[in-house]
This record gives C-alpha cells, sequence and structure tokens, in this order.
C-alpha cells in the first residue's frame, strides 16, 4: 500500500535524494512505532521482485562495462540503415 505525508521540503528532498528512500523510510516508521509501542508488532515488509530491482538500478550508477563500444556501433549501425520521414527529401 502507498500513503502520501507530508513533510518539511528540506527533509523531503533529503530523503528523496538518497538511493534506498523506501527502505530508509520503512525502517525509520518501523523503529519510531516500535519505540512508541514496543507491545505492538509491526510486521515486516518483503519487497516485491520488482521493488527490489527499482532500488538496485537506483542504488547502483548506470555503466556499460565492456558492452559500450557494441552499444555504439549498434547505435550507428541502426542509424545508418534507417531513415526517418523527416529525412526523405
Amino acid at each position: 500500500m502507498k500513503i502520501s505525508i507530508t513533510l518539511p521540503d528540506e527533509l523531503a528532498e533529503t530523503v528523496s535524494r538518497r538511493a534506498d528512500r523506501d527502505e530508509f523510510v520503512l525502517r525509520a516508521v518501523t523503529a519510531a512505532l516500535q519505540r512508541e509501542s514496543p507491545e505492538l508488532s509491526v510486521p515486516q515488509v518483503r519487497h516485491s521482485k520488482w521493488a527490489r530491482l527499482v532500488e538496485k538500478i537506483e542504488g547502483a550508477p548506470t555503466s556499460l562495462g565492456d558492452y559500450r563500444e557494441a552499444l555504439k556501433k549498434d547505435r550507428e549501425d541502426f542509424r545508418e540503415s534507417f531513415s526517418f520521414r523527416s529525412d526523405e527529401p
């Protein structure tokens, strides 16, 4: 479930810049609820595989590594063999 909360701008910007912002907020809220009511059972949340994939992508810098040159060549080959209608006289 998703909920919206209101935070001061500076705090919201700081949280939104974190690579693990959802996990960070989840841990903070869980800890706060447990401190407030230790007897309260707070269920552990297991993220879906898609949420974990998004976190992995957001948390890791984008790098093609050894595939950079191959991608560049593929893009050039595609562009040379394809023409857009706007390219036609």
